[in-house]
């Protein structure tokens, strides 16, 4: 009796648990996929055919004057072969956007980690300060373009400053330097404030033990930093860079209402070229071909950019 009730019982949990397993995976799958359903249509169509008909428009030499889309002539490489042989306007564009973004990111990544650093230490309106200075990243690129424009102009306020030490006033939207620093400028007080978060953060989750045991022996506060704290903070670094880099690239709210370019293309980024030809020449498939080249260069960049951190995460899982 004990034998066949084992069995039966058994025989029960072997009939029964496939069907318990098996009925709600059979059920719960398809009633998962349809949750995301609104989401892939959405995305299908506010991302992938707008992507699409640009990409084929940026093998075709149409513009609105010419008709329909669909009545274009197909050019093939035509466009992004003039782009990046001929077309030494968007070269210079890119290079341009290229050096200007070295310059802030090295400007903000200098001035996040000293502000980050002073925030690790106990002072008198820690808190309210620390809200200031994230303030500026909260507000409208387009808003800081035009604050500034007023800031810069020759009877500004920053002149007004170089005047009360002495130095004379400086055409900022004139001449071609000082233009291109009132952009670096622009773009340095607006985004530092995403350095220092980032990297305050790291500096906060940094292990206590290993610089105990540098303390212990005998390294500086200098040396403590470049060789303990640093080293820790490189996968942190990286992801701010990788951040930064994707939003800097892009580079045009500022640039648009300080300067338009001016004078003459001098603080033309790539982004206000590619602008300039969509939507004032009306060379879409022109500029979309351009589009898609930065949207390659900017992808290929973040690749770079991101193997340190690929690394380290691997050796992590190891």
């Amino acid at each position: 009796m004990v034998t066949e009730g084992t069995a039966c019982a058994g025989n029960g949990r072997g009939v029964s648990s496939p069907a318990g397993k098996g009925a709600p995976a059979g059920k719960g799958l398809p009633v998962g996929r349809l949750f995301t359903v609104p989401g892939q249509v959405v995305s299908f169509l506010v991302l992938i055919i707008p992507l699409a008909v640009a990409l084929y428009m940026s093998f075709t030499d149409w513009t609105p004057t010419r008709g329909g889309l669909g009545e274009a002539h197909f050019t093939g490489t035509e466009n992004y072969s003039e782009l990046l042989v001929w077309d030494t306007r968007f070269l210079e564009a890119v290079a341009r956007t290229l050096i200007i973004s070295a310059i802030c990111l090295a400007l903000e990544f200098a001035a996040g980690l000293g502000l980050a650093v002073l925030f690790m230490r106990r002072f008198r309106g820690k808190k309210i300060l620390f809200s200031a200075f994230l303030s500026p990243m909260m507000v409208l690129p387009v808003v800081v373009g035009y604050t500034f424009w007023m800031l810069f102009q020759s009877n500004g306020p920053v002149n007004q400053i170089l005047g009360f030490i002495g130095l004379s006033g400086v055409d900022w939207f004139k001449s071609s330097l000082p233009a291109v620093i009132a952009v670096i400028l622009t773009e340095v007080w607006h985004w530092t404030p995403l350095f220092f978060l980032i990297l305050l953060s790291g500096l906060n989750a940094v292990p206590e033990n290993p610089l105990r045991a540098a303390i212990i022996l005998g390294a500086s506060p200098g040396q403590l930093f470049l060789h303990v704290v640093l080293p820790m903070l490189r996968p942190v670094i990286m992801v701010a860079f990788v951040v930064r880099t994707m939003e800097i690239v892009k580079l045009f709210d500022e640039v648009f209402m300080l300067t338009r370019g001016g004078p003459g293309s001098s603080t033309e980024t790539v982004s206000l070229y590619i602008y300039k030809l969509a939507f004032n020449d009306f060379q879409l498939a022109y500029g979309a071909a351009a589009a898609f080249l930065v949207l390659v260069g900017s992808l290929f960049l973040v690749h770079l950019l991101l193997i340190p951190v690929k690394d380290h995460i691997m050796e992590e899982k190891r």
